[in-house]
This record gives C-alpha cells, sequence and structure tokens, in this order.
C-alpha cells in the first residue's frame, strides 16, 4: 500500500520547533546521498502540539556509515545498534531503518525477540514499530509527513492501536504492554479495543521482558504527572497483578469492601508535585506508591502478632519490601533510600518517649524525599502544609552553614605526596665512594692505590644428589 504524503500546508510541523542538531544529523546525511527523517514520538508530540523530549532519526545509512559521516558519533547497544551523536550535552539518537526478524523455523513457539538488527525500507520499519501513532515519518527535504500505518487518523481518534496482530507483537516484545499504557495515560488516548484486549489475554508474558526494562518503563508511566492513570490502567489490564501483586492485592482487598482506595490520592498528589516541579525522582516514586499498601500490612501484622510492633520501623520495612524491590530490579541504593525515607515519616509524629537531634534528622541526605513525602501525606489528610515550614527554614539554615562545595573538602582532607625515590635500572652498578675517589684527578697525582669494588656475578649454587637407594655394603 503506498504512503500517505502529507504536504507542509496541511500538518503543523515547523522546522522552527526541531532541534537545531537533529536538523543538523538529516541535513548532514542528506548531504551524504542518504535518506534520512525525523522519526517516532518526536513527530507525533509535533502534531499534537506538545515539546518533544527528544528527537529521533531514521536513515538507510548503516551504523558504520553513520560514524564515518560524523566523528562525534558512538555506536552503542547489541539487541538494537543504534547511533548516538553527541553535540555537547545533547544526543540525537540516530537508527538504521529495521524490518521485522524472520521467525526461527526451529523455534519452539515462543515469539520474544532477542536481536533486532536486520535492515530494511522505510515503509518496513514502519511496519515493525509498536503502535501507529509513532510511526510517522517527517521528510526535511520536502518538509512533508509520510504515513504508512494510518497515524495520522488514530491521532485525531486519540486512538493507541497496535500495528499488526496484537496478540503477536505483544508476545515478540511484552513491554509493549506497558508502552500503551504509558502513552494513553500521558497522552489522554484511549486503547483500542483489539489491542486493549490482547494486553488483557498475554499480560503474564510481561514475566519474559528483562526487569531493568520493566523497571525504567514502570519509571516513565508517571513522566508528565500521568502516575495515578498509568496505575489504574496497569491494575484494570492485570499487568500490576503480575509485576507488583501485593499492590494489586491491596485495591482488591478496598473494592471488595466497596470503599475508594487512598492509594488514588496519594497518587493524585504526587502528580500534582511532577506538574509543578517537573523531574522523576524514583525514590519518591516508589516511597508514594509503597506508602499506603505498606502501612495496612504492617498494621495487620501487629495485629497478628504484638511482638512485631516492637520491632524497629525500618527493620519491618526492610523485611518487606526488600523481595520486592529486588524482583523489580531497584537498585540496591535506591531500595535503601526508599526504606529509610519512609521509615522517617514516624519522625514527625510527636513521642515523648523518644528523643532525637531535629537537626541531625534534617542534615540527613534523604531529607529531601522525606519532607517531600510527608508533604504528599498532609495534602492526602486534608491538612495544612504551611505545618512544613519550620522544618524548611532549618533546613536551609543547615545547608547555608555546609561547604561551598565537596572538591574543597576533598582538596583539605588530602595529604601530601612523598617524594618518589629514584630507581636504579637493573644491570647499572651504583656509583660508590671508592669509584668517585678514583675519579678524582687530585687522587691519581698522588699515586694512592686505591681498591675498587666490583660486583661479582651471582654464585652458582650446585645441585644436591640424592642419595642412592642402593643398600650398602
Amino acid at each position: 500500500m503506498p504512503p500517505q504524503i502529507i504536504p507542509r500546508d496541511e500538518h503543523p510541523i515547523s522546522r522552527k520547533n526541531i532541534h537545531p542538531d537533529a536538523l543538523r544529523v538529516m541535513y548532514g546525511l542528506v548531504r551524504k546521498g542518504f535518506t534520512a527523517y525525523l522519526v517516532g514520538g518526536g513527530v507525533r508530540d509535533l502534531i499534537l502540539g506538545r515539546e518533544p523530549k527528544d528527537f529521533d532519526v531514521g536513515t538507510n545509512a548503516t551504523p558504520n556509515q553513520i560514524k564515518k559521516a560524523f566523528r562525534n558519533c558512538f555506536i552503542i547497544g547489541r539487541r538494537f545498534r543504534l547511533a548516538h551523536i553527541h553535540f555537547g550535552d545533547q544526543i540525537i539518537e540516530t537508527s538504521t531503518f529495521r524490518r521485522c526478524p524472520e521467525p526461527d523455523a526451529d523455534g519452539d513457539g515462543d515469539l520474544y525477540v532477542f536481536r533486532d538488527n536486520c535492515y530494511g525500507s522505510p515503509e518496513e520499519d514502519a511496519l515493525r514499530r509498536d503502535f501507529t501513532i509513532n510511526a510517522l515519518f517527517y521528510e526535511v527535504k520536502r518538509f512533508s509527513v509520510i504515513d504508512h500505518v494510518g497515524g495520522l487518523s488514530d491521532i485525531r481518534d486519540r486512538l493507541i492501536r497496535c500495528i499488526g496482530d496484537p496478540n503477536i507483537r505483544f508476545r515478540e516484545d511484552p513491554v509493549r504492554m506497558i508502552r500503551a499504557v504509558r502513552f494513553a495515560s500521558r497522552l489522554g488516548f484511549r486503547i483500542e479495543p483489539a489491542t486493549f484486549n490482547a494486553i488483557l489475554r498475554h499480560h503474564r508474558e510481561i514475566l519474559k521482558a528483562a526487569p531493568p526494562r520493566v523497571f525504567e518503563e514502570l519509571i516513565k508511566l508517571f513522566a508528565y504527572g500521568s502516575g495515578e492513570q498509568a496505575v489504574r490502567l496497569l491494575y484494570k489490564t492485570g499487568l500490576l497483578g503480575e509485576l507488583l501483586p501485593e499492590i494489586a492485592r491491596y485495591l482488591d482487598q478496598d473494592h471488595s469492601q466497596n470503599r475508594e482506595p487512598v492509594l488514588w490520592s496519594w497518587l493524585g498528589r504526587l502528580d500534582d508535585r511532577i506538574r509543578d516541579r517537573g523531574g522523576l525522582n524514583p525514590v519518591l516514586i516508589f516511597a508514594t506508591l509503597f506508602f499506603a499498601p505498606m502501612n495496612r500490612i504492617l498494621s495487620e501484622q501487629a495485629a497478628r502478632d504484638e511482638e512485631q510492633e516492637r520491632l524497629p520501623l525500618h527493620l519491618r520495612l526492610t523485611e518487606l519490601l526488600t523481595p520486592i524491590c529486588i524482583r523489580i530490579s531497584m537498585p540496591k541504593l535506591m531500595t535503601m533510600r526508599m526504606i529509610q525515607v519512609m521509615a522517617n515519616q514516624s519522625r514527625f509524629v510527636p513521642d515523648k518517649r523518644k528523643r532525637f537531634s531535629k537537626r541531625g534528622f534534617v542534615a540527613q541526605e534523604t531529607f529531601p524525599e522525606t519532607l517531600a513525602l510527608h508533604e504528599i501525606g498532609l495534602r492526602v489528610a486534608g491538612e495544612d502544609p504551611e505545618r512544613l515550614e519550620p522544618w524548611n527554614v532549618l533546613r536551609r539554615e543547615i545547608e547555608a552553614q555546609r561547604p561551598d562545595s565537596e572538591s574543597t573538602k576533598k582538596t583539605a582532607a588530602k595529604k601530601p605526596r612523598r617524594p618518589r625515590r629514584r630507581q636504579v635500572k637493573a644491570g647499572v652498578e651504583k656509583p660508590n665512594e671508592t669509584t668517585a675517589i678514583q675519579d678524582d684527578p687530585a687522587t691519581e697525582t698522588a699515586g694512592e692505590n686505591v681498591e675498587i669494588k666490583r660486583s661479582r656475578p651471582p654464585r652458582k649454587r650446585s645441585r644436591r644428589r640424592k642419595p642412592s637407594s642402593a643398600p650398602q655394603t
């Protein structure tokens, strides 16, 4: 089927909204005789009037040809060989057009794709992408948009539609199911019925995906303040029950009792914070996600066994959360930091039996996330967040007393280096006093006999003979 080509006067994309470095890459490849398009989510966001986060380029040049064209190019990846072209802090990701790999004739029915470096045409590259809204190309030469899969109509209808048979595409790469949830929640789109039913049918396939990829996608769900809607969709499609069954059971318990889970309020306040301040802090994201479910589990444990309540809160949270964090491939340092942030919430509850230093508490490295989580909790409870102002004042005082930079602290603590001793090379005699005396002309005129020390060769050690085993007569 021939592609639909939309001329400049029929689409809203302007070169003024494209990053200059992306234009530089495309024009550079075109001058070398290659085809180069702006591809992926950047084209989708420009059509929707949003500011793209990344500008990706697709071309028929191979990674090695791209590297020859740009000296600031680095090739990365195994499953996907990509060219990263660096312009200072900006990276333009440039990929070669690919096609779907041929199925393995000797396979066991598992469609999961481990390698995908089969190069192809622009049309084949569009057909191998995940969703129609992400398969649009922008041609810088004629300023036109190229649509091979009907992505423009799905953008107008606000639909997330899988390219090809979703039952096959989700088995090829199960992470696409989380991506469908992410795009639907972020853009406010609906998941098309055939695509949605395929997720319901194959949600268990997500356990075959690499845990680090899944963990990265979970963090991306909260970008642009869309976390609450994303977790709702994960729960509705069954993906949450596979990835975080503890949270799914918490929601099931609330729904069985016909009450609105307080978790949605926590995630809603987190979304407000991300929209207002920007940035993604994984420690704060997962601390907010786990706080309400873990509190209920701790209360149930204390009701069954009074000894549990006497244990330190940090220890109880560690026992609960460590297996979960290992399962989702959360880094160990991030896990420890998140547990500390959650355990610190008890410090805000006044307890006359326990005394602690407020200045020491505020000076902790985890205090910014601790205070942010407490602020979210206050907003969920409907309390005034102005109660946090004394903590903010104390925090500013302590930060003002800290040194300007860590480098000055390291320089001050650095010990002076010892002077290096001059080493004599092997085979070169070290001058001694007797040699120096002989070289003196005054000594030679005096006619004194000077003994010269000479280095002797090492003595050869004689090998001892083994005693004869013959009997003596």
